[in-house]
């Protein structure tokens, strides 16, 4: 390792190969302007200990300290001074007059645990990654919202011989950002957070630790390794190791069934969450032979979204419908939709400019009554006596730096509340009660207890069998950074039968296997035959002989 003092970066080398030149210093720009290095001092105050001190334009000062130790180096910046974050650049930023100066690198492909794409997992060194709990599928150009968020780590290799990880080190109090970007350029990249102005700075503020591992064998070891870091730092929250038995029973979910449905009879697949429906669907399967154990009631039986009261058009007696599903041995997981404001307040929820709501807010007082009125009624012998939740719609976290909310905390962190008010709500009303999130994120285990591989995306031009490669690839993610939590499968929207047959084969492989159609596609417009209702027998039921053993 030799550094550049003029320059401020250090050249990292493996076996012979010139890996990195790592930038010695950040930047942190605010709302009141860039953060620009005018000049930069190196010194190694330690051997191995390397800090690069800054006169910024931002900040009254702004020192870098980087760590090489031998299986990883560590660097954080910390700033003092007054203003409101944007954006974090990590291993590279501005120095006047040169501009913005990234990191050089010989790294040849990238992975990310964020599924942004049906097929593409490892990908370029030259191509932008980003983690987020943003995210959207009906926008262009951000189709990130399947794991919000994904754990904080990219990883790279420079010759696939030995995969290096990005990581960041922080408890969950200090993930004020919404996202975590891997910025490549040729034969270059930086790392950056955002912040959005959410973030006031009043004295000193010290960045996310963040550790580049070196040695890993595979992407997926160097998301084993990023979960060590965070265990060794204590930086996962606890959780109870207790796990009701019942929470790996096989699912059925209705909305494939209400979209297959939807499709045949031009409605969308809303409105058709119905008592009559759900009825329909188990009976369906039921002469099929195939009796689930967990049923989902999905988008959208209620009334009001915020409010969580069922539509009375809809469900008649909701209430004694799942008490019926209770008496045949069946436990009931109700659909919700984080962030959405239907049904709530202002002065429930964030605002834009105009005051207008954009979603919930869990740190107002109004909402915070909401949502535990909410879930109280969902899951209590009093209200409906529901079993748990599948949470949908993490990735709806409210983005932008003009918008208004009632406490400090912003993007990850303020996700992060509002799955502990609902959490904690819900296992004080019903302790074993189940809740089921898209948020593989170690930071995130203490609100969940299994985690759901999400929908699928479609690649018309993909080879046959892309989409059980991509799910392996998620559950692949999940096992390396929550091994201790479940996994459900999902199953929804399947491009094909054939590939919804190639997917069944092995969901028991991955986790709790989820049904989502009751009598054929809503793609393809199959409609299923006997051999398809014997491919779901067949894996039902290697999945409880397995369970039983």
């Amino acid at each position: 390792m030799d550094v550049d003092l003029q320059k401020a970066f250090a050249t990292v080398s493996r076996h012979g190969q010139e890996l990195f030149r790592l930038r010695l210093f950040a930047s942190l720009d605010t709302i009141g302007g860039l953060d620009e290095s005018a000049s930069l001092v190196v010194e190694s105050p330690a051997a191995g200990v390397w800090t690069a001190t800054a006169r910024s334009s931002a900040w009254e000062s702004r020192v870098t300290t980087t760590r090489f130790l031998p299986d990883r180096i560590e660097t954080q910046t910390t700033v003092t001074g007054q203003g409101r974050l944007t954006d974090v650049h990590l291993l590279g930023g501005r120095r006047t007059p040169r501009g913005f100066l990234p990191s050089g690198s010989g790294l040849q492909k990238v992975y990310s645990p964020n599924p942004d794409h049906p097929t593409r997992v490892v990908r370029e060194a030259v191509e932008p990654a980003t983690i987020s709990v943003c995210g959207e599928g009906g926008e262009p150009g951000i189709e990130r919202w399947l794991f919000t968020p994904a754990p904080w780590c990219f990883a790279a290799t420079a010759d696939a011989a030995e995969w290096i990880g990005f990581s960041l080190v922080a408890p969950i109090a200090e993930q004020n950002f919404t996202s975590y970007h891997y910025r490549p350029v040729t034969a270059g990249f930086s790392l950056q957070l955002d912040y959005e102005g959410q973030t006031a700075v009043d004295g000193t503020f010290t960045t996310p630790l963040l550790v580049v591992q070196l040695g890993g064998s595979s992407p997926e070891d160097v998301l084993v390794r990023h979960r060590a870091l965070l265990d060794e730092a204590g930086a996962v929250p606890p959780r109870p190791a207790e796990r009701p038995e019942w929470w790996s029973g096989t699912i059925f979910c209705g909305w494939g069934a209400q979209c297959a449905l939807g499709v045949r009879t031009d409605q969308p697949p809303q409105p058709l969450a119905t008592q009559a429906n759900y009825d329909t669907f188990l009976a369906t399967l039921a002469k099929q032979g195939i009796v689930p154990e967990t049923v989902v009631i999905d988008d959208k039986w209620q009334a009001s979204y915020a409010t969580c009261r069922p539509d009375p058009s809809k469900w008649t007696d909701l209430k004694g419908w799942i008490a019926a599903r209770h008496a045949a041995g069946q436990r009931v997981l109700l659909w919700w939709k984080a962030w959405d404001e239907e049904g709530a307040p202002a002065s429930a929820c964030v605002t834009d400019v105009s005051g207008a709501p954009v979603g919930l807010d869990p740190e107002a007082p109004d909402c915070i009554e909401l949502i535990t009125d909410a879930v109280t009624y969902m899951l209590s012998a009093d209200g409906l006596d529901a079993d748990g939740f599948k949470i949908d719609f993490t990735a709806r976290t409210p983005s932008g730096s003009s918008l208004r909310h009632a406490g400090p905390r912003w993007g990850t962190a303020l996700l992060h509340e509002q799955l502990r008010l609902v959490y904690d709500t819900a296992k004080r009303v019903k302790p074993d009660a189940l809740v089921v999130t898209h948020t593989p994120n170690p930071a995130f285990r203490d609100v969940t207890d299994m985690i759901r591989l999400n929908d699928v995306l479609h690649d018309h031009s993909a080879e046959p069998g892309y989409v059980a490669r991509h799910m392996s690839y998620r559950a692949g993610v999940v096992r390396s950074v929550l091994p201790e939590l479940g996994v459900d499968t999902d199953g929804w929207m399947m491009p094909s039968h054939a590939e919804w047959l190639a997917y069944l084969e092995i969901q028991d492989s991955l986790g709790v296997p989820a049904l989502y159609y009751v009598d054929g596609t809503d793609t393809d417009l199959y409609d299923f035959r006997a051999a398809d209702f014997d491919a779901v027998n067949d894996t039902w039921s290697r999945y409880r002989a397995a369970r039983s053993i």
